[in-house]
């Protein structure tokens, strides 16, 4: 009996991706008010946010991310692209969102500043 070889899954991501909480402050657009949150990840194509609100696809976004080591922030437009509720332990459990958020609208000065500090945090912690 012939063994046929398994191809390897494919990763379709097309950037790199890191574990990395950094702060983030974004604005849906057209509607007021801004909210502070933090990243679960992020990659030079985008962020998975954690939130206290849900938002549906598509949703557009205005973002301003705080990378460690970059004195200015970087502004990006985006939209969401899925989202997760899970609901937080304790003697009041609450629900918050895992939000994954593609960047539609991104220099790409701040896009290899993104890329920049995917790479070099992954190689330090590897």
């Amino acid at each position: 009996m012939e063994q046929q070889e398994r191809e390897p899954l494919k990763e379709r991501r097309r950037f790199i991706r890191l574990e990395a909480s950094v702060k983030v402050k974004y604005t849906v657009i057209g509607k007021p008010g801004t909210i502070k949150a933090f990243s679960k990840n992020i990659s030079a194509g985008g962020l998975c946010l954690l939130l206290d609100v849900q938002l549906a696809v598509d949703t557009p976004l205005q973002l301003e991310i705080k990378i460690p080591d970059l004195k200015n922030p970087i502004h990006a437009i985006a939209r969401v692209v899925w989202q997760k509720g899970f609901e937080s332990a304790g003697a009041e459990p609450k629900v918050h969102f895992t939000t994954g958020i593609e960047f539609t609208g991104i220099s790409d000065f701040d896009r290899f500043n993104i890329n920049r500090y995917v790479i070099n945090r992954s190689e330090r912690e590897a």
